[in-house]
């Protein structure tokens, strides 16, 4: 447990460098346990509101697969991610999950916004490289990333991340108008490399539209 907390840590000081969790914003969720393990799920989450450069090990929450902390943070005073019911809807919807993660990229934000007049429900990329990347594509296959209305909080975005979960059953990411992005993967390192090339992809698409 305390090996996942740091790496949530690190990870998320990581994702700060990056540009993906500014001012507070973003967050990462690692799940560990199961039948395989023979012990119970166990997820670690994020807090909210904490700036994500200086976070530490003592600063994550420990929840079983009901959403009750079973480990609350060593630091006082936190609360839960408002991402917390997000992560536990893409559990529940892919069993073999074991790491979602959330950014503010800007990349990421400016992409759901190619489309100018707001309308479409999913971003289509094709024929670059960096398309292997992202798990089961191909340079010539066509990438369907879906995308979703942003709402007033986080959780709110729950019922419409379970809906496009189920009618994109290969997708392993959304993105959220004028918002972000949710990645998952069967492990940590998984997401996280998926996450970096989507990013990689999105930052594509827009320089893209600038040479035409």
């Amino acid at each position: 447990a305390r090996t996942i907390r740091s790496l949530i840590a690190q990870l998320c000081e990581q994702f700060y460098r990056f540009g993906w969790a500014t001012g507070t914003g973003g967050g990462v969720s690692i799940r560990v346990g199961g039948p395989s393990e023979s012990r119970p799920w166990r997820v670690f989450v994020a807090p909210s509101g904490i700036q994500k450069e200086d976070m530490i090990g003592d600063d994550i929450f420990e929840l079983d697969m009901n959403g009750k902390v079973v480990v609350p943070p060593k630091t006082p005073n936190l609360k839960q991610s408002a991402c917390t019911p997000l992560w536990y809807v893409v559990y529940k919807q892919r069993p073999t999950v074991r790491s979602v993660i959330h950014t503010h990229s800007m990349y990421a934000q400016l992409a759901t916004l190619l489309d100018r007049t707001e309308s479409t429900k999913v971003l289509r990329i094709t024929h670059l490289e960096m398309l292997k990347g992202v798990g089961h594509h191909g340079y010539d296959d066509v990438l369907e990333i879906p995308i979703i209305d942003n709402r007033p909080s986080e959780d709110l975005l729950a019922d419409q991340l379970e809906h496009v979960i189920n009618a994109y059953p290969n997708t392993n990411a959304v993105l959220v108008r004028r918002h972000g992005l949710y990645v998952w993967g069967d492990s940590w390192e998984q997401a996280k490399t998926q996450c970096e090339a989507f990013d990689y992809l999105f930052h594509s698409v827009i320089e893209m539209t600038r040479l035409r």
